[in-house]
């Protein structure tokens, strides 16, 4: 999914630059320090068809990422030939995981490379490109770069909510995944650090914090030996306000008693926690390297359940070691459990990881047909959740404006750009983003909902 920044910059002789984000939220934010350090270089930001530099911001977890990078980085080529003076400047994963002399020899109209640990010195990069000329500096090849509270960073999300990285790198080492050669070992950044730049946000009149990180779970384990997540938690919780902390990126294998127990008595806390199960069957979850079986996964849910925490997962199908048996297993876990959100992928082996020479992968049909079935199934299960808010109210949080009195928003257990999204009516009230408002549900799909809002009467 590519985010491009809007606001423009005109001034003459002032070099401007359009951002292309690609992949995850945590490349997000390393697009808004990307986009601090061009301001901090006098570089303005501008919507595509106004700039003279493209930035494109690169994800490479998978081939079809690779393939969305190239596409994006071939058609800032052919801009690039329209009119001499433009450049085109490339970072984030894709500089990280291919060799430089292969991304040269692919993309030899590229003219500078961003490495990973260069992210927050981009700005000063291509100011240096444009004063010289020629070919940029040598993208780094380290992956120790971890920003914290101080690091220049320019909100491009809506202004009501805002993506809070806790750390950064892997050291689960899952057979299918390449983020630990992309980005490096687990870096957790200070709690302080953490806690000030909540604060700087929810300030600045942030609604909504969504805490991320590539495991979560995993935060503090490289400072403290440990997980540290309950901690930084009870002090994120501590800041006043009326706002809303939202968690993703749960390892199941990380969920702990404590972290539950601290979960269940947080004030500001959404009941909806993003967590990647990615399968259910023991053979299959020892071939994953997951660190969790079966029947430890199902007590982690049943206790995530009964304190009434909604639930959004991600799943795998097609990967070695998944028989007919352990599929059912799979899918037998998703009728029982009737996640409330649920993603499923289906395996793409990845040169360089253990799970590309595993014996035992079903065919590619076979792992593109079983997640079809899963995702049948999970979307009978979102009908019925959706028809059993028909004619009542619930809490939505309003995003954006649509068209005339109407508002597009989502439910409390709904991420921004990733899950559903609700129809808000309002004829009698003009609705802003960041609002919580309670609404009449009204109509609904598979997926969305139609909703309207009236607001209560004054007692006179």
């Amino acid at each position: 999914m590519a985010k491009s920044e809007k606001n423009t910059v005109k001034k003459e002789n002032v070099s401007v630059a359009a951002l292309t984000s690609l992949g995850c939220a945590k490349n997000f934010v390393e697009t808004e320090i990307a986009a601090a350090s061009f301001l901090q270089e006098g570089i303005g930001l501008a919507a595509e068809g106004e700039e003279n530099i493209r930035y494109i911001n690169t994800c490479a977890f998978l081939k079809s990422a690779r393939q969305e990078a190239a596409q994006h980085i071939r058609e800032a080529g052919e801009w690039k030939k329209q009119k001499k003076g433009r450049l085109i400047c490339v970072g984030g994963c894709l500089v990280a995981h291919t060799p430089i002399e292969e991304l040269k020899k692919e993309f030899p109209f590229v003219d500078l490379f961003i490495g990973i640990d260069d992210t927050s010195s981009s700005g000063k990069l291509l100011k240096e490109l444009l004063k010289k000329g020629g070919t940029g500096k040598e993208p780094s090849t380290t992956k120790e770069f971890i920003y914290e509270c101080n690091t220049p960073r320019l909100q491009l999300t809506a202004p009501h909510y805002a993506y809070l990285k806790i750390s950064d790198g892997c050291d689960n080492c899952c057979t299918y995944c390449l983020i630990p050669s992309i980005r490096g070992k687990l870096r957790s950044r200070k709690p302080e650090s953490i806690i000030q730049e909540a604060k700087n946000l929810i300030d600045s009149g942030v609604k909504e914090l969504i805490i991320i990180a590539q495991d979560t779970s995993a935060y503090g384990k490289d400072l403290a030996g440990k997980s540290l997540l309950p901690e930084l938690l009870l002090e994120l919780d501590k800041i006043g306000g009326d706002h809303l902390l939202r968690l993703m990126y749960l390892h199941p294998a990380g969920v702990t008693d404590e972290l539950i127990h601290v979960l269940k008595n947080m004030k500001h806390l959404v009941k909806c926690l993003e967590m990647p199960i990615q399968h259910i069957d023991g053979d299959v979850l020892k071939n994953m390297n997951r660190k969790i079986f079966e029947k430890e996964t199902e007590e982690v849910l049943k206790k995530l359940k009964k304190a009434s925490f909604a639930l959004r997962t991600t799943f795998m199908t097609g990967f070695p070691g998944e028989t007919e048996e352990a599929f059912g297993k799979l899918l037998s876990l998703v009728k029982k459990f009737k996640f409330q959100r649920l993603g499923v992928f289906a395996y793409s082996p990845e040169k360089g990881t253990p799970g590309a020479k595993m014996p035992g992968r079903p065919s590619a049909k076979t792992g593109e047909e079983r997640r079809k079935i899963i995702l049948e199934e999970q979307a009978k299960i979102s009908e019925k959740y959706n028809k059993a808010l028909l004619g009542k109210m619930v809490e939505v949080i309003i995003d954006a404006p649509e068209v005339e009195n109407v508002w597009v928003g989502r439910t409390i257990i709904d991420a921004p750009d990733i899950d559903n999204l609700v129809y808000v009516e309002s004829f009698d009230a003009v609705l802003t983003p960041g609002m919580r408002v309670k609404c009449l549900v009204k109509q609904v799909s598979m997926y969305d909902i139609l909703a309207e809002y009236t607001p209560a009467k004054k007692k006179k």
